[in-house]
């Protein structure tokens, strides 16, 4: 079933998302709904393959974030912690008491985020090739990221003192990332979520986390699982020879819905549940 869903009270955008399965009517208090974040730059459509595999047990969400997909640009230049809210608004919407949560890359930013705002809500958390930590820079790549430092800052004295516009003419063309460079109308958004650091957020998770991850990916490398894995007290890394930053696409998918059963069947699931009366803003 296809819709999109008014998410009033915070966005006053149109999530635009896709449902999956069903819950299994003996089995619903141990299968919770799997809600699925996707990448920067993608789409529902990049997880669709991993979460069709899922929704023969159980019910599945596919969401296009806000700003991507078939969902319109969030009204504000978010943060992760207002995709996160918009997320939990989403959940309120569907009356989805709590689910296990599925994010890759950015989706996975939002997930932890999520966790901190709501860990009553959450069962359990896959996190793939997830962004939210700062990048271990040696070598070649510290230099020249300090020279790409130092060019953006010469590019913008220049373009106030002259009117110029030699940083979007010159620097970016040379040192801005690909994603960057594509952002378009969610420029600010991405410079707000990539400059985040969620160490503090990620040592203090109640649920059980898995963290998979592709052995060969170099827009979030394996040094990220490592930190992610010491920082996160429920935590378990399982790295994937030979894949990259999307290890779930193709036959990658069953590899990755392998070990996130295997996940599944062996953690416990997030005790911590909402006290009587207790509420959470969104």
């Amino acid at each position: 079933m296809s819709a999109a869903k008014k998410i009033n009270e915070i966005t006053e955008t149109a999530i635009h998302f896709v449902e999956l399965g069903t819950s299994p009517a003996k089995n619903a208090k141990k299968t919770p709904p799997l809600i699925m974040l996707h990448g920067w730059g993608q789409t529902m459509g990049s997880l669709w393959g991993l979460g069709d595999l899922f929704s023969k047990s159980r019910k599945v969400y596919l969401i296009d974030l806000p700003g991507f997909g078939k969902s319109p640009k969030p009204p504000e230049d978010w943060d992760t912690e207002g995709y996160a809210r918009c997320i939990l608004q989403f959940m309120e919407e569907h009356k989805i008491e709590h689910a296990d949560i599925l994010g890759h890359s950015f989706g996975g930013r939002i997930a932890i985020r999520l966790a901190k705002l709501a860990p009553q809500r959450l069962n359990r958390i896959i996190l793939i090739n997830s962004a939210g930590l700062q990048r271990t820079i040696q070598g070649k790549a510290l230099v020249r990221s300090k020279i790409a430092k130092t060019s953006a800052q010469v590019c913008k004295f220049l373009d106030r003192s002259f009117g110029l516009s030699t940083f979007q003419e010159w620097h970016v063309p040379r040192f801005a990332s690909r994603d960057y460079r594509n952002a378009g109308e969610l420029k600010n958004i991405f410079v707000k979520t990539v400059n985040e650091d969620l160490s503090d957020i990620a040592k203090n998770i109640e649920s059980p986390v898995l963290l998979l991850w592709g052995e060969k990916d170099a827009e979030t490398p394996v040094e990220i699982a490592k930190r992610y894995a010491d920082l996160i007290p429920k935590s378990t890394l399982v790295v994937l020879p030979g894949k990259d930053h999307f290890p779930f696409l193709n036959e990658g998918a069953h590899l990755c819905a392998y070990h996130i059963l295997k996940f599944f069947d062996d953690a416990e699931p997030n005790t911590a549940r909402m006290k009587k009366g207790e509420e959470v803003s969104v």
